[in-house]
């Protein structure tokens, strides 16, 4: 309590943002919040910088960011230690779901940007338009806003400003409060391989400045966080017109059938559960299990549970970490008390552990879990698995789908067709069979939810279109050449027009034949104004 207690004074103090060890609760480094006016100031520079590096060439641009992939691959170790001190994460966790991740998406980013960002030629459909030459020409939105969050303070924040910088766009990272070390590494390592110091800017702070990137005027803003700050984003966005990406996190369901495999569903619960002290939007929130293999299933993830060893992340044998700050502890001690007040029962865990630390909270497991819990209603991000049995897999696709979040959610099954087929009735942005929780590092791919979990998408291909508008561009051959829908109206033009209509879409092979000569004529038409 000491601790948490002294880091709000040094945030207090003139907008400080701070970086502690959430296993000791040291603070090692503290950061003065950028203002409002700094904050103008940086997207001024940015949005003069801009232009350069847009007119690179994109083989150039590419050279300077591989670089930075090169550079952060070189530095891999003293990254993942930097991010496990900031986060508390285990060292293989920063390694895996940090360091590795954030290495496939610049390589995938990287590899695809030459042909998603060429321009792209075709010939119209439309046979009065068939001389002229259409382009589609991808243009850079100009200063792009990036505001992530701490679970993941590498993998987020690479996820969304390497693609903008890859397509030519100037950005400006607002990392979390409690991990901006860590995107401060992320700024030296842009500058050390020549990325302009205007082009990529990290600006420590708070929600103030935040606001302030969509008060002055950004192009695009790149949002990763809670959903109550995400409505604020987007409400501020939409009255500036401004283009967002929301990733606003989730209660992911995880469907485990009759005929799963006990033992390995389990396990993957556990990890996708407690991974990053379950502290990651993607982890498994609630499980359903159908009744016949309920208390196997139980069974096995309680004596899992329990040889799971909490401690610093720095230990090598540390399986889980510690949570990143008291208000996060304080809320998840709530959810657990709301839950056992109406009946929960506490299979494994439930407690504080001050004798390691000041943030440790032991892995939980509920059992009797009703749907009037807040551990069911709200998102829990913490070490909290609440288990319940369902009578049939299409009970537990109704459950899965009663929460106002839809980020993704996994089926266990052995039976690959109906699993395909249940998971089309899951409102989430992503499912997966017999394995969860990995897919935002499968960097190939869409990521991002339904409902309240968000809005676009980031990874994959997507993730860089999203980073570019679309130009469209269409040259005409004939300069000299008078249109025929031009004006002046007649009659004939008219009768011509309706001809040329059923010569293009009409069904009737003779009709078509027939509005020739018209459609001929009109193609020729000459009726120029005075």
């Amino acid at each position: 309590m000491k601790a948490d207690v002294r880091l709000q004074e040094v945030e207090r103090q003139r907008r400080q943002v701070a970086s502690m060890d959430p296993a000791t609760g040291e603070i090692w480094a503290t950061y003065e919040a950028a203002s409002e006016q700094q904050v103008g100031e940086a997207i001024r520079r940015a949005r003069h910088a801009q232009p350069a590096w847009q007119e690179m060439e994109l083989n150039q641009r590419l050279a300077i960011l591989r670089k930075m992939k090169q550079a952060l691959y070189e530095q891999r170790q003293s990254i993942a230690e930097l991010i496990t001190r900031e986060s508390g994460k285990p060292m293989p966790e920063s390694y895996v779901t940090e360091i590795m991740t954030a290495l496939d998406l610049m390589g995938y980013y990287l590899k695809r940007a030459p042909k998603l960002l060429r321009p792209r030629q075709w010939r119209h459909d439309n046979i009065a338009l068939k001389l002229k030459k259409a382009i589609s020409v991808p243009q850079p939105w100009g200063v792009v806003g990036v505001i992530t969050p701490w679970n993941y303070p590498l993998m987020l924040p690479v996820g969304a400003m390497f693609p903008a910088l890859v397509a030519g766009n100037a950005v400006i990272l607002k990392p979390a409060e409690y991990t901006t070390t860590t995107a401060m590494k992320l700024g030296e390592l842009a500058r050390e391989v020549g990325v302009p110091e205007e082009v990529f800017q990290v600006l420590p702070g708070d929600g103030i400045t935040g606001a302030a990137l969509i008060e002055n005027g950004v192009d695009r803003v790149v949002f990763i966080g809670s959903e109550r700050a995400g409505r604020s984003v987007a409400k501020a966005a939409a009255e500036r017109f401004i283009p967002v990406t929301l990733e606003m996190g989730g209660s992911d369901p995880m469907l485990v059938l009759r005929d799963a495999p006990v033992e390995n569903a389990a396990a993957a619960a556990i990890w996708g559960r407690f991974l990053n002290a379950g502290q990651t939007c993607v982890a498994v929130k609630r499980v359903f299990v159908e009744e016949p293999i309920y208390e196997a299933f139980v069974h096995d993830v309680v004596q899992g549970v329990k040889k799971l060893r909490l401690g610093p992340g720095n230990e090598p044998n540390t399986d889980v970490g510690p949570m990143i700050r008291e208000v996060q502890v304080k809320q998840l001690e709530e959810q657990l008390q709301d839950a056992v007040a109406k009946g929960a029962t506490v299979r494994a865990g439930g407690r504080r552990r001050p004798d390691i630390g000041p943030l440790f909270f032991e892995p939980t497991v509920l059992t009797d879990v009703t749907s009037d819990m807040l551990v069911m209603q709200e998102e829990t991000f913490g070490p909290i698995l609440p288990i319940v049995p369902v009578k049939s897999a299409e009970d537990a696709v109704e459950m899965a789908n009663a929460t106002s979040y839809g980020l993704s959610a996994s089926i266990w099954t052995r039976d690959r067709r109906k699993a395909f087929e249940l998971a089309q009735r899951i409102q989430a942005g992503a499912v997966t069979i017999n394995d969860n929780s990995f897919h935002p590092g499968a960097c190939d791919v869409p990521y991002g939810g339904f409902k309240h979990s968000g809005l676009g998408k980031s990874h994959g291909d997507q993730g860089l279109l999203d980073m570019v508008r679309e130009q469209y561009i269409d040259i005409d051959p004939l300069p000299s050449q008078y249109k025929p829908w031009w004006f002046r109206y007649s009659p004939s033009m008219r009768e011509q027009m309706s001809q040329f209509i059923a010569f293009i879409h009409g069904t009737n092979v003779i009709d078509r034949l027939r509005a020739i000569p018209a459609s001929l004529a009109l193609l020729w038409h000459r009726n120029r104004l005075p």
